[in-house]
């Protein structure tokens, strides 16, 4: 699964992740927050940019693992 690079969310999408977590981007991330809702909504918000029939169930059937790989970034970037 591709990594996805933050910095290319676009504002309304950054705004629909912070609403179905209710915490800012930079807190929903953050050490020691629960996962599962904001990944689930990052998972949405991403894979619709492609397919806009992808609904948020489908979303929730990826795994931890898959999920995990996609937040995961770019490391060229964070060097």
């Amino acid at each position: 699964m591709n990594t996805f690079d933050f910095e290319s969310l676009t504002l309304e999408e950054v705004e629909i992740l912070e609403n179905i977590t209710g915490d800012s981007i930079d807190q929903a991330f953050g050490n020691g927050k629960p996962k599962g809702k904001v990944l689930k909504a990052f998972i949405w918000v991403v894979l619709k940019r492609d397919n806009p029939k992808f609904t948020i169930e489908e979303a929730s059937k990826f795994t931890l693992q898959q999920a995990l790989a996609m937040v995961q970034g770019d490391e060229e970037k964070k060097e």
